[in-house]
């Protein structure tokens, strides 16, 4: 009973850091909602995570929530990755076009008034 309420305050603490710092699409939003209430619904109801497990060969619950687990955490590293080299390849261009304009003298600064 403990690590439930633990699990559900932690799964609710997440999702509402989710919603008030980061800036995201509303697909994203919803996505992560329905994870989070998948996560929130196996917390209260563990028996259906074995009958799934059960049912697509796996011998218990607690095993397809891992590997479930471990494919998202490899799909969010990957799209993070992705987004890194997209970012890196964008600063690469921007840093040769600045490197190719002709250098701009500074505008001499005007003398103080007495």
């Amino acid at each position: 009973m403990a690590i439930q309420i633990l699990l559900i305050g932690g799964s609710l603490a997440l999702l509402f850091h989710f919603f008030v710092r980061a800036r995201r699409r509303p697909v994203q939003k919803l996505a992560m909602t329905v994870v989070f209430a998948g996560i929130i619904f196996l917390v209260i109801f563990p028996d259906v995570s074995t009958w799934c497990a059960h049912a697509v060969g796996v011998g218990r619950g607690v095993d397809l929530v891992f590997y479930l687990s471990s494919l998202v955490l490899l799909f969010l590293c990957f799209n993070l990755y992705l987004g890194q080299k997209t970012l890196e390849d964008r600063m690469t261009i921007l840093v040769r076009e600045l490197a190719l304009q002709p250098h701009r003298a500074a505008p001499p600064a005007s003398p103080p008034e007495p």
